[in-house]
């Protein structure tokens, strides 16, 4: 079994947050994200509704250091769950996600 300095629950906006801030801040410490769903992308990779949106502008709850681009300031969830995964990908946390699949 793999052991590591650090676990992060979930995948989501927060999860890709705290890698980035891990491997960034601590370069020394190990870690891995765990996430219980096929896909990251936490809230929105779950909710595929018509119309789902965030609330607030993504500029404020973006990341500040991959800050959003979209000119859409409240942005439907495909574009959050692309920008989830492209700043995953730009930064190699996505190599860092055990997803776990689910049982059948």
């Amino acid at each position: 079994m793999k052991k590591y300095d650090v676990v992060i629950v979930g995948a989501g906006l927060s999860g890709v947050g705290a890698a980035y801030h891990l491997q960034s801040k601590c370069p020394n410490k190990t870690f891995t994200i765990l996430e219980g769903r096929d896909a990251m992308g936490g809230t929105w990779d779950l909710f595929k509704y018509p119309g789902i949106r965030s609330d607030s502008d993504m500029y404020t709850l973006g990341f500040p250091f991959y800050p959003w681009k979209n000119p859409k300031a409240i942005a439907d969830g495909s574009a959050i769950l692309s920008y989830i995964k492209e700043t995953a990908s730009e930064f190699g946390i996505d190599k860092k996600n055990s997803i776990q699949p689910k049982s059948s």
